[in-house]
Order: C-alpha cells, then structure tokens, then sequence
C-alpha cells in the first residue's frame, strides 16, 4: 500500500476489481470522479457502502450520487442502501427520497428541511420557524419551494380560529388513519 492511499483502498479494490491488480487508488479515483460507466458500475455493485463513501468522501457522495444512482446496472440493493445513507446525510431520514435538487440547497434551507422531517408533520410554519429561530416568512418561503419541487405536501387546518399550513414531507409523514402497511403496499 502506498503512503497516499487510504486504507480501505485495498479491500475495496479485491472485492470490486480483483482482477485488475494494478489499479491505483489515484486512477479509480480519476475514472470515478469522471463516472467512467464500468468504474462507478463495479464499486457500487461490489464495494462495501462504508469503503465506497470513504474513498469518495462524504461531500463528493452527497453531491455525485443523484446523478449516478438511475443507472439500470446497480444492483437493487447496493442502489437501496446507498439511496437510504445519502438521505440520511442529506436531511437525517433514510425515507427521504433522494432529489438533485436538495444538494443545491444553502445550508439553513436544508435545516429547515432536517426540520420538517424531525417533525410530526402536524407543526404549523410559524412553529417551525419559532423551533428554528429563522424569520417565519423565509420558512414560508423555504416550505413553498419544497411544495413546488414536489418534496412536501402544504395541508390547511384551523387551529384556534385560525387557518394554518401544515408542511408534510412526502415519503415521512404518514397522514392520520393511514398504517405503514399502506406506504408499502402503495
């Protein structure tokens, strides 16, 4: 092993690449950042999710995998434990489904996101704005983006005389009769 390779390289490149000896983590690294088809195909498919996200990094992985992950060569569970590990460094649920447009975010508005999802699903903006201590029309405005991306559903409720929306994150807030049987089956 060389000094400038990480440790996991060796391991990872037996169960990805044993045939190919010679390859140096500086090369795959090369081919995996320019998403050589066969490269990104054999280390999703045969590295463990902890070695590839290591040799990745975190952030690279947080932003290449929506791009990556519609590939029909993955297999359905590599593709499924990696989906639920980049939801939960994204927004903390292994629920959320994975969209390229939550990596272009800016940090609060990802918060806020963290937030909706934390949440019952029955908190009102300005609840969610006073728990973050964010101005409750930059909420508004954050939630209303969610809604026209298709990441959240804004349901109308009355509390206390008055009309309020209540922010639910799609894939996390199970509406109220509905069991989780139901989100499976459907």
């Amino acid at each position: 092993m060389k000094k400038s390779e990480p440790l996991q390289w060796e391991r990872a490149k037996r169960m990805a690449f044993w045939d190919q000896g010679k390859l140096t983590y500086r090369n795959w690294s090369k081919e995996f950042y320019l998403q050589k088809a066969n490269v990104v195909t054999q280390s999703v498919n045969y590295m463990r999710a902890r070695d590839l996200i290591e040799l990745v990094g975190e952030k690279q992985f947080i932003k290449t995998w929506p791009a990556i992950r519609n590939s029909n060569r993955f297999q359905a569970n590599k593709k499924a434990i990696l989906d639920a590990i980049w939801s939960f460094y994204v927004v903390g649920d292994v629920s959320f489904p994975v969209s390229e447009c939550v990596i272009h975010f800016h940090p609060k508005k990802r918060e806020t996101l963290k937030k909706l999802i934390s949440s019952s699903g029955n908190e009102s903006i300005y609840a969610i704005a006073k728990s973050l201590g964010r101005n409750p029309r930059r909420i508004y405005d954050d939630v209303h983006d969610f809604s026209n991306k298709g990441l959240v559903v804004l349901e109308s409720a009355q509390r206390e005389g008055r009309k309020v929306l209540l922010p639910k994150v799609r894939g996390c807030h199970v509406s109220a009769g509905a069991s989780s049987l139901d989100l499976i089956i459907t």
